[in-house]
């Protein structure tokens, strides 16, 4: 494996690691400090992409906006924000509400197969042996680590598996429409406008300006969490990732995510781990290593 592929595993598992820190650091807000979790996505999101936006002006000056001189990488970022980060947040949180964390996480992990789909139709790209593993591997571990967490197939009506398909859609759509613009013009400039642009969304289709929430030290930290690691560094680092090993193997190796909400679950809020997700952990480790393997071929 080339140090620039090894970086770019490093980079989408750190990402996937951080987004896990989220959702522990959500659980936190929404259970013992009440927040509106709608406000807070719109937050996340805005805040996120202007920190972003505003960092990589500095970095890079106004080169960043040359994404829209052009019409078509213009169109291309609105779809990466809107289709891709948006419709995955909105979709996301509403099989939550619907069904719960266990399901919508379970249906958003069909994702990498989408993508496989995707890439087969669009440019004849067949995926290797050792993706169709990790595929399988990464749906069924999910499904078992997500049985701690209320898991139950009565809870599943037909609009709960049609939220919850739109969400895979969106983290396909954002895994895979925005690599050729972080080729063009970096990853910095590509993620924020898209954050900024995923959050006004947000902010249109929720309708929330009020966090309803108790502020103290601890809401401050855990919104840290969410904003900062959660958003701005896990996006930027996901997606640096997949620019530099491609968006299968790096779909794949973000189902370490719900591994990372466990374990932060277990270590801060005294979530419990059954055998069934121990082995779903096992499962998910497993495509790790299997596509760590697969790229020093």
């Amino acid at each position: 494996m080339k140090r620039y592929e090894i970086v770019g595993v490093l980079l989408t598992l750190l990402g996937a690691v951080l987004w896990g820190v989220s959702g522990a650091s959500v659980q936190f807000l929404s259970n013992f400090r009440d927040m509106n979790l709608e406000w807070l996505v719109t937050m996340r999101l805005i805040t996120a992409g202007l920190l972003t936006v505003i960092y990589a002006w500095f970095k890079y000056g106004n080169s960043i906006f040359h994404v829209f001189r052009s019409l078509k990488d213009t169109a291309g970022l609105i779809v990466f924000g809107v289709f891709g980060m948006a419709l995955c947040q909105y979709t996301y949180f509403k099989s939550i509400a619907l069904a719960g964390a266990g399901i919508a996480t379970v249906l958003q992990y069909l994702a990498p197969s989408m993508i496989i789909i995707y890439m087969l139709a669009r440019y004849g790209k067949r995926p290797s042996k050792g993706e169709i593993i990790s595929v399988i591997l990464a749906l069924v571990g999910t499904i078992c680590l997500m049985g701690n967490d209320g898991f139950s197939m009565e809870r599943f009506p037909l609009a709960v598996l049609v939220w919850g398909l739109l969400s895979a859609v969106g983290v396909a759509v954002y895994s895979v429409s925005p690599v050729d613009l972080l080729y063009k013009y970096g990853t910095l400039p590509i993620v924020g406008f898209g954050m900024l642009l995923s959050g006004i969304v947000a902010a249109i289709l929720f309708h929330q300006p009020n966090s309803y929430a108790m502020w103290d030290v601890w809401t401050i930290i855990g919104c840290f969490n969410v904003v900062f690691l959660g958003t701005i560094v896990s996006f930027n680092a996901y997606l640096e990732g997949v620019k530099r090993i491609g968006a299968v193997p790096g779909s794949i190796l973000s189902s370490i995510e719900p591994i990372s909400a466990a374990f932060f679950g277990w270590a801060l809020l005294g979530n419990q781990f059954s055998a069934l997700g121990l082995i779903g952990m096992a499962m998910i480790i497993a495509t790790v290593i299997i596509i760590a393997l697969e790229k020093r071929t």
